[in-house]
């Protein structure tokens, strides 16, 4: 019986210890640097189908003309405790990026640190429409830096083991364009072979937002807007204003709007 109870403070005095140097391994992990990242890139889903990206397309191709900025922010967010102090953060522009700032970007903000008590900061951002946009794709590229404050132990998550493509956690893409594009849901029958000087009278005759023809519009609204654009024209052609395409032909409709 002796010999038992011997066994069984062995084993207590054992798993005491065993526990102890688990507590000291878990402590272990916050004595380093806190992490910091592209809060897109690693945020919990909105929904369970959803793919998070490193990167964001803005482009002014389907707003109206009379548009000539766009507001947009990034998250950067933190692993680890919050503190009761600000603490900076280290953010640059990568050296592919092709955006200009102060011409085709600027930062709203740039007091780049984590708040007293907080483990998010938001960066406020400017993209300005300009015509060199019309024919080229521009990028914004930022890297996230280690410094005193921060660490970059979390850079990247392989998702496709085939092709090795990476998200990257460190590092985030802006991409800008005012390159057209025909909306989805552009159909030639009723509204003819697609333009930007097409779309353009569109929107200043019918007040119709062009992300509405991309996403929105009904097949019965579509003919509605052909028939009532051939009117526009052939009223404007017999005023003695014959309205042109880009093409330098007299702009018509589709077959089924005549």
């Amino acid at each position: 019986m002796l010999h038992m109870k011997n066994i069984c403070y062995l084993l207590l005095a054992f798993a005491a210890i065993t526990c102890l140097i688990s507590c000291e391994k878990e402590l272990h992990k916050y004595e380093g640097k806190p992490t910091i990242y592209f809060n897109e890139t690693a945020r919990p889903l909105a929904y369970s189908s959803e793919v998070l990206k490193d990167s964001t397309l803005i482009s002014f191709s389907l707003t109206k003309e009379t548009i000539v900025d766009s507001l947009v922010h990034m998250v950067i967010a933190t692993i680890g405790n919050a503190a009761d102090s600000d603490r900076p953060y280290k953010i640059v522009p990568n050296a592919s990026s092709t955006a200009i700032e102060g011409k085709h970007y600027e930062i709203i903000n740039k007091d780049f640190s984590i708040k007293k008590n907080q483990l998010r900061d938001t960066i406020w951002l400017r993209f300005m429409r300009t015509p060199d946009m019309k024919d080229q794709n521009f990028l914004l590229s930022f890297d996230l830096l280690e410094n005193e404050n921060f660490s970059l132990d979390m850079q990247y998550k392989i998702t496709n083991q085939t092709t090795g493509q990476k998200l990257n956690f460190i590092n985030y893409r802006w991409f800008i364009n005012d390159i057209i594009k025909k909306p989805t849901r552009w159909f030639d029958p009723y509204l003819g072979t697609f333009s930007r000087t097409k779309l353009n009278l569109m929107v200043e005759v019918l007040n119709v937002d062009p992300q509405y023809m991309d996403t929105n519009i009904s097949i019965a609204e579509t003919l509605a807007y052909g028939k009532f654009m051939q009117r526009y024209l052939n009223e404007q052609k017999a005023a003695g204003n014959l309205i042109l395409d880009e093409d330098g032909q007299p702009m018509s409709m589709g077959t089924a709007a005549q």
